[in-house]
């Protein structure tokens, strides 16, 4: 089976960082089928980066440890800027159409696979209708619970769910929001993301904390996120002051860049806090494990989330964490080892923070235990191959809702 997989959120020389996870889980799809990965940059994006530092999109850049079945393109994405945001559809359409033609007459896909609803779901949902194969569309959290507030870009995200012959959730709290939107769910499937497990292992606490240079008599918190309002970032510097104040010697380190750096900076520097908080920036995943290992707990302080990676990488590492009680992370959340709490709320985040710095993990056997992307992949290729066969049959949700659709509109014409 040949995948043409289209995502935006897909590391490329500008962000080697972005999307660590679509690139693992097709790096995994890649071993089991021949994959080809459209992924558009942002304009934007290459603008901002050539003003700062003078840096070009390398268009031949591939990540180092690509598979022979694996090929990637970058295409520009043209837009507005925070204007028109329920048109972005058409403006990618129009940014990649002949580029994304091209590459279907090319290549040949037998499915097409998309991540992030909006634009990339209705971009990848157009292909495939015009090039007559099937799609199946990736929703990660935000682009479901966060996007659809918006009203216009609501009606889009619902038109790409009903378009598409399947959809893949990472969490069933996602899939519920998928059908609450009157999508049907015998075509939704939750695929949890996997882990790299020979990377994130558990290890020696002291040892982690050396290679990192950091300090061994201290409790460390790790925090891993983009530093973007969603992240809730702000909230958890104003629980880490309200802790600084109780006498216990600790620093969070925040791993991550974003819009919110220099705010969050001056922040620090207001509170006095440059000894308990402080911005690390984006780290390497081959130093990430290290992190984990070098914490005490995680802290997740998200306003919206699927099933973040942060937390099954932690998990994998042997950590507990503290986290917002939002999206899927219920679902794997251990009462006997993690704390959840209510979004942007910093003083019951505090009180959590606190508990687990008085009281460390007790190393309990955890009941949910994260799957390997070797495994999350065969249950993709599984969805994937049984879409694919289905809508040669003529069998997908969406075709006998057409069909029916079109039964119903002889018999009133009748």
């Amino acid at each position: 089976m040949k995948i043409l997989f289209i995502s935006s959120v897909f590391p490329n020389s500008l962000q080697p960082g972005k999307g660590t996870f679509n690139y693992s889980m097709i790096q995994a799809l890649s071993e089991l089928h021949q994959t080809h990965v459209v992924s558009p940059v942002s304009w934007m994006d290459e603008f901002s980066h050539y003003f700062k530092d003078k840096t070009r999109l390398n268009r031949e850049w591939l990540p180092t440890d690509i598979t022979d079945s694996l090929s990637i393109e970058y295409p520009r994405f043209y837009y507005l800027p925070k204007l028109f945001h329920q048109f972005y559809g058409q403006f990618l359409h129009w940014s990649i159409n002949r580029r994304l033609h091209e590459t279907i007459s090319q290549f040949q896909p037998d499915i097409i696979l998309s991540y992030w609803l909006h634009p990339d779901g209705e971009v990848a949902v157009k292909a495939a209708r015009e090039h007559g194969i099937p799609v199946v569309v990736m929703t990660g959290g935000s682009d479901i619970l966060l996007l659809t507030k918006n009203h216009s870009r609501k009606r889009a995200i619902k038109s790409v769910l009903q378009q598409a012959d399947g959809v893949i959730t990472v969490s069933n709290d996602i899939k519920q929001a998928v059908k609450n939107l009157d999508i049907h769910s015998e075509k939704i499937n939750t695929v949890y993301r996997g882990v790299d497990q020979n990377l994130f292992t558990t290890g020696n606490q002291q040892e982690a904390r050396q290679r990192l240079g950091l300090p061994h008599n201290r409790k460390i918190i790790v925090s891993v996120g983009r530093l973007e309002p969603v992240k809730g970032h702000s909230v958890l510097l104003d629980a880490c002051h309200k802790i600084s104040k109780q006498g216990t010697p600790f620093t969070c380190y925040v791993l991550g860049d974003g819009s919110l750096k220099t705010v969050l900076n001056q922040k620090i520097k207001q509170y006095g806090l440059g000894e308990f908080f402080q911005l690390t920036g984006s780290q390497q995943q081959s130093r990430l494990a290290d992190w984990y290992r070098a914490a005490d707990f995680i802290v997740l302080p998200s306003l919206s989330e699927g099933i973040p990676n942060v937390l099954l990488e932690a998990i994998s590492c042997g950590r507990s964490f503290v986290a917002s009680n939002v999206g899927g992370i219920p679902e794997i959340a251990d009462p006997r080892c993690d704390q959840l709490v209510p979004p942007d709320n910093p003083e019951r985040l505090a009180e959590a923070i606190s508990d687990m710095l008085d009281f460390p993990d007790q190393n309990e056997k955890r009941i949910f235990k994260p799957n390997s992307w070797k495994e999350s992949a065969m249950q993709l290729s599984q969805i994937l191959s049984d879409c694919s066969v289905q809508f040669t049959s003529g069998l997908t949700i969406k075709q006998k809702s057409s069909s029916v659709d079109q039964h119903k509109k002889r018999k009133i014409e009748q």
